[in-house]
């Protein structure tokens, strides 16, 4: 007898157990595949693939879904709200629901930031989006600092946010400016050149004498690297960039194929 109760008994726990796994897969599973289609989309577009709003379409009940949901998902509630910007950016892009998308983005970025807010990714996001939505303000800036503050040496982090504050330079507060050189000239330290070199010549054209000047306590080798390879490509850094360099030329030529005038009073002259 008792080793049949003990027999029984284990078979009762074996039940148990057996149930319980079948209720945690029941509700476990189908979130782990919706986080595993949600994070496909994250990754593709962190990568900068282009997404079309037609790839994307199956993905809305699992947005919504998303978002209905109450408790922190820090995984899922991170991929919705990167999903949630490249629709608003297709948005702007066509001209089409323009407000819908942002006032979703919106909500997605401040519910993962919410739940997970040391995110600089997310914070950088949230500045770029109020700005379209409200303009600059001191506030706005406020979520550039947290995005510096949380994340200074994340290098897919560095070149997005560079580009976007050195777009805007000349408005940002002095501690921005210096946040936007300082970043600069970590790059150029940690010898991410082609970074730096697409940001020297794309919005940091305009500002480079600064960038320069905050090179000052680079290693000189890093400096004349980056100085040869500017130059390689065509980029004087004293001087003029390629683009600025053709429209001198082209005024140049403009002036040598003008037809000698000679002065009023010497075609006056008999």
């Amino acid at each position: 007898m008792p080793g049949r109760a003990a027999a029984w008994l284990a078979r009762g726990v074996l039940a148990a157990v057996a149930c319980s796994s079948v209720a945690w897969g029941t509700t476990t599973l189908p979130a782990l595949v919706d986080q595993t289609r949600l994070d496909g989309a994250k990754d593709l577009i962190l990568r900068n693939v282009p997404v079309s709003d037609a790839e994307l379409d199956d993905l809305g009940p699992l947005l919504s879904r998303a978002m209905a949901e109450k408790d922190c998902m820090p995984a899922i509630d991170r991929s919705v709200a990167v999903i949630r910007l490249r629709l608003a950016e297709n948005a702007l892009a066509s001209g089409a629901q323009v407000d819908a998308r942002m006032g979703e983005l919106d909500e997605a970025v401040r519910k993962s930031l919410g739940c997970a807010p040391a995110d600089p990714y997310l914070w950088l996001v949230l500045f770029w989006l109020r700005n379209i939505r409200q303009g600059l303000s001191d506030a706005n800036f406020d979520l550039l600092r947290m995005s510096y503050r949380l994340g200074p040496n994340e290098g897919w982090i560095v070149v997005k946010r560079s580009a976007m504050a050195l777009a805007m330079f000349d408005a940002l507060p002095s501690d921005l400016s210096s946040d936007v050189v300082a970043e600069f000239a970590r790059l150029v330290k940690t010898e991410l050149y082609t970074e730096a070199i697409d940001l020297l010549k794309g919005p940091g054209w305009a500002h480079r004498d600064k960038l320069l000047a905050g090179l000052a306590a680079v290693p000189q080798r890093n400096v004349d690297i980056l100085t040869r390879t500017m130059a390689d490509i065509g980029y004087d850094l004293d001087s003029r960039s390629p683009a600025e360099r053709r429209i001198w030329q082209h005024k140049s030529n403009d002036r040598l194929d003008e037809p000698a005038r000679m002065p009023p009073e010497a075609s006056a002259r008999p």
